[in-house]
């Protein structure tokens, strides 16, 4: 990564931190399974147009083709040469295979198989150019139905080491509505940053918080939302 690049903050589309992050932070996006939080952490892990980066999905409880769809469906689409998969979901997508970037293993469970994927996948976007490189889980609910919290969280504590000491983005979504407090807090610990999600009068809404702070006030993440119909995020 080039200086100027490491020193450059992370930007969002609004109304997500709209001052940006540091490189290297790691941020959490929790909320129930209606709430809009997968929405919310895709947008966080969309490259900026005019930087050179890249981003990196791993699919835990949905195939990695639908992941992409949904990925363009709340963001302004998806440029595949831009793009890593691992599909680690168990779901077979035979007709959907990935040209570019991708890799897929046998299930949510395989820790060390999904950590071995990540790692080759990273690199496979570092040497084709890229500065760097938004990490994103999806998500670490469906790891922790396959794997203990120990094993769980011991692989979240590697990634996010690693984003931190490459200057890169961590994005882990977590279902706080499957995953018991104790699971969310564990988790959570190794996050600099927290969104939390919720879906109230209509609106996807959200509030951040920095590590050990008090969280922000409730805001809506699309003023338009409510004059929209219900979909599942």
């Amino acid at each position: 990564m080039t200086a100027s690049a490491r020193g450059v903050r992370f930007g969002f589309p609004a109304p997500l931190f709209p001052d940006g992050v540091e490189p290297g932070t790691n941020i959490l996006v929790r909320g129930g399974a209606d709430s809009g939080a997968r929405g919310v952490a895709l947008r966080l892990t969309q490259p900026e147009r005019y930087r050179n980066e890249a981003r990196l999905l791993l699919s835990a409880d949905v195939s990695g083709r639908h992941l992409l769809d949904r990925a363009g469906e709340v963001s302004d689409g998806v440029d595949p040469e831009r793009v890593a998969v691992v599909d680690c979901s168990g779901i077979a997508d035979e007709d959907h295979r990935f040209e570019s970037h991708g890799d897929h293993i046998d299930g949510p469970g395989d820790v060390m198989g999904i950590e071995m994927a990540v790692g080759t996948l990273y690199e496979t976007l570092r040497t084709s150019g890229f500065e760097r490189v938004r990490i994103g889980v999806f998500s670490v609910s469906a790891m922790l139905a396959h794997a203990d919290l120990r094993t769980v969280s011991r692989f979240v504590h590697m990634l996010t080491g690693r984003i931190i000491a490459t200057g890169d983005l961590g994005v882990f979504h977590i279902d706080s509505s499957l995953d018991g407090d104790v699971a969310v807090e564990v988790i959570e610990r190794f996050c600099e940053r927290t969104v939390e999600v919720r879906r109230a009068d209509g609106e996807v809404q959200l509030r951040e918080r920095e590590f050990d702070e008090a969280p922000g006030a409730w805001r809506p993440l699309d003023p338009q939302a409510a004059n929209r119909p219900h979909r599942r995020s």
